[in-house]
């Protein structure tokens, strides 16, 4: 008989989701505040879940009777936020905010003794840290937002981050740790880059997880003096190799201001989780992966 774990099951993380949220500080004023943060953080990240290609999509499917009861009865949302509103506030949410989160879900797996099969070496799990891009505009911009300049005089905006994730090379699940955001501030003309994000990785990753055996893996680009130090101050280790490809994430689902394009971003990685999650630990997940592609099981549940 299976027997479902229910510290990882899509009941309790969801749950988790909603308590965490509901304890984020809200900046809104009270007056004026429509739908709880709860209930928008769980919006955006069902639209992540679900896979759907545009929020304006995931938005008018909502707007149907029966898709509004589901997502009541699998997300607890009472109230479903206009897209409008949802990113105003997911962009005014700190991404400092979901880093609790990942911790816990990462916390709930070593609980479960699901990261055992992780330990590359006793003890040791390989964490990858790789830079991703996941805006791109040449007329959309932010003071934040990263630039590049080219001869012929035209500006691309773009925005960058760096990912840590623990992985094995006999597994093929991934389980995302946390993302730092490759951030210019505000009035500063010093242009943020991919290595002192890392750095700030790094350091809350041994924040977060003081205890945990790490062996850092990264391509060229962290392959110098400055990195390597960084790394060994935190009391981990490191494979650190020159990697010629490059990647780019193919949708994006709002620009804002602040913080909602990684915020977003930060949303498809609890997405991401959740599905790795249920491939370690679910078996009815596992057997519906193993009949059929990704691409048709989440057509089906969309």
């Amino acid at each position: 008989m299976r027997r479902e774990k229910k510290h990882v099951n899509f009941g309790s993380l969801v749950k988790c989701m909603r308590e965490h949220f509901g304890k984020v500080q809200d900046g809104r004023q009270n007056g004026k505040v429509s739908y709880e943060l709860a209930d928008i953080a769980l919006s955006g990240f069902a639209c992540m879940f679900f896979q759907d290609p545009s929020l304006l999509q995931f938005q008018k499917r909502m707007q149907d009777k029966r898709q509004r009861s589901n997502l009541r009865t699998l997300f607890e949302v009472a109230e479903i936020p206009e897209s409008t509103q949802l990113r105003d506030v997911l962009d005014s949410l700190s991404s400092e905010s979901f880093r609790p989160l990942l911790k816990q879900y990462f916390a709930r797996l070593q609980r479960g003794k699901h990261l055992e099969m992780f330990q590359f070496l006793k003890n040791q799990y390989l964490i990858s840290l790789d830079g991703t891009q996941y805006f791109s505009s040449k007329n959309i911009s932010c003071p934040h937002c990263l630039t590049r300049r080219y001869a012929s005089g035209e500006v691309t905006y773009s925005h960058q981050a760096v990912q840590a994730a623990a992985m094995h090379p006999e597994l093929k699940q991934v389980i995302p740790i946390f993302a730092e955001d490759i951030r210019n501030n505000d009035g500063s003309n010093k242009q943020d880059c991919e290595i002192n994000a890392a750095k700030r990785l790094v350091d809350k990753l041994r924040t977060d997880h003081p205890h945990l055996g790490i062996i850092l893996l990264g391509d060229g680009l962290y392959s110098h003096h400055g990195m390597v130090e960084e790394v060994l101050k935190h009391n981990m280790h490191y494979i650190f190799v020159a990697k010629p490809n490059d990647h780019q994430l193919e949708h994006n689902f709002g620009h804002g201001s602040q913080f909602l394009a990684f915020n977003f971003y930060l949303l498809t990685i609890l997405a991401f989780f959740l599905h790795q999650i249920f491939e370690l630990t679910d078996l009815l997940y596992r057997e519906a992966r193993n009949r059929w592609s990704k691409r048709f099981i989440w057509e089906q549940l969309r």
